[in-house]
């Protein structure tokens, strides 16, 4: 009754998250003259090869992730072949764009590079943690660097100040939590903590989780490599951004692309919806609009990025169903399991359906 209950539960508020979005969209598309929007795109079709520039730097961004990805593996004392490290981040992009949920694809990430390592697994996985929250946490401080530069000309303008304070609340969450978990060893020096240890095979799987994690501690090279590959892997994203832009006509000069893109990729990370669905459409209008561009060329723009990104994550489907292939597995057998790993990953952070604090 209590299984059936969690599911009933996760459907409903997956079916509002998605009216939601579909609500969102909607008014979207209302502030929207028709005929421009049209013309827009007859336009930008004429200006493909921009649209190939766009695909191209998504993939630049994407590179230098997987590099993140690979260096913090390392640092685990993790070795695997940058090809296999390719290969599974590639996967994760696919079921993050196509396997209903807000973890997706890392669940995937975890779940393949525990089947590639052989030593050292629980340190493996804690890296999908790690590489997401550096990844996070770069870009915030990015995002708060870029307002507080151009912060006189953003003032005037709500969307723009609601978007600063959120950034800059993230930005103070996350210090003082690297604050509380890097201070000193949670589960040593006779830290509360540390009567997780006696719970049983969980206990010592979550400190051996959080060792793997204290180690960036003492490897500040590590971390410090680790967000100068977060800011390749903005700065190819932004220019992908930049590159559809073109091809859609936006005077829209590049410090404003750099400024508001990223704050539209963390806001978008927020899982109010299926895929940030109108989330993400409303805020290159609301955001964009501030540089200068019609809500006609905003949406098409918000569209292209999520297309370029969404091309890679097809590609990562076809290394899904080329990697299954060779270890003979059924790809079909293979999406269940992960969407079932999905669905346990999502009781866990909700237990019963109910919403859990911090």
């Amino acid at each position: 009754m209590t299984t059936l209950r969690r599911i009933l539960d996760r459907r409903y508020l997956n079916g509002f998250r998605l009216i939601l979005g579909l609500a969102i969209l909607g008014w979207v598309f209302s502030r929207i003259p028709m005929e421009e929007f049209r013309a827009v795109l007859a336009s930008s079709v004429e200006q493909w090869h921009w649209w190939i520039v766009g695909v191209a730097f998504t993939l630049l961004g994407l590179l230098f992730a997987v590099i993140r990805w690979h260096g913090l593996l390392t640092a685990q004392g993790v070795s695997l072949p940058f090809s296999r490290v390719f290969r599974v981040f590639f996967i994760g992009q696919f079921f993050n764009a196509f396997l209903p949920g807000s973890c997706g694809g890392d669940v995937a990430r975890a779940y393949y590079v525990f089947k590639e390592t052989t030593l050292r697994r629980t340190e493996a996985v804690s890296t999908v943690l790690v590489d997401r929250g550096i990844g996070l946490l770069t870009m915030v401080l990015f995002c708060c660097v870029m307002i507080a530069w151009r912060l006189p000309a953003l003032v005037a303008y709500p969307w723009a100040k609601a978007a600063g304070l959120t950034m800059l609340a993230l930005l103070l969450g996350a210090v003082a939590g690297a604050v509380v978990l890097f201070r000193r060893h949670l589960f040593e020096h006779g830290h509360r903590l540390a009567r997780l240890e006696s719970w049983s095979t969980v206990g010592p799987l979550i400190r051996r989780m959080y060792n793997a994690f204290y180690v960036y501690r003492d490897s500040p090279q590590a971390l410090g490599r680790a967000m100068l590959l977060s800011l390749g892997n903005l700065t190819g994203l932004t220019l992908a951004c930049v590159a559809f832009g073109q091809s859609l006509s936006l005077d829209v000069s590049v410090a404003e692309y750099f400024t508001f893109f990223p704050i539209i990729t963390v806001l978008s990370s927020i899982p109010l919806t299926p895929g940030a669905l109108g989330i993400r459409e409303g805020l290159f209008v609301e955001l964009f609009v501030i540089a200068g561009a019609r809500a006609a060329q905003a949406v098409p723009l918000s569209l292209m990025v999520y297309g370029g990104g969404l091309f890679w994550s097809v590609f990562g489907g076809l290394i899904f169903i080329g990697y299954t292939a060779r270890y003979g597995v059924s790809w079909r057998e293979e999406w269940k399991k992960l969407a079932a790993d999905n669905e346990r990953s999502v009781d866990a952070i909700e237990p019963s359906g109910q919403s859990q604090s911090g």
